[in-house]
């Protein structure tokens, strides 16, 4: 699991320290990772929408949720029960 974040990165360091993120929090500043998942700028110019992907290990989307708004996120519960549903 990581996550892939195209805002500067001032004072990113704290915000993972703050929410306890357990995971890597990679920077794309150029945004080519949304881009190539199509979720760039659908709400906001510069600015990837909030999206969740669930990726095999094949490298195929089995699943995905794309916001409606910037503070739009998939349940936790949501995401898990795609988690659980992946081959192991």
């Amino acid at each position: 699991m990581l996550a892939i974040s195209v805002d500067d990165l001032n004072g990113a360091a704290g915000v993972v320290e703050e929410l306890g993120i357990p995971f890597p929090v990679l920077y794309d500043p150029s945004g080519g990772v949304p881009r190539s998942y199509e979720v760039f700028a659908l709400i906001e110019p510069r600015l990837a929408t909030p999206s969740t992907f669930v990726v095999d290990r094949d490298g195929v989307i089995r699943w995905k949720y794309v916001g409606g708004s910037i503070g739009d996120r998939p349940a936790v519960s949501q995401i898990l029960r795609q988690l659980s549903g992946l081959d192991g």
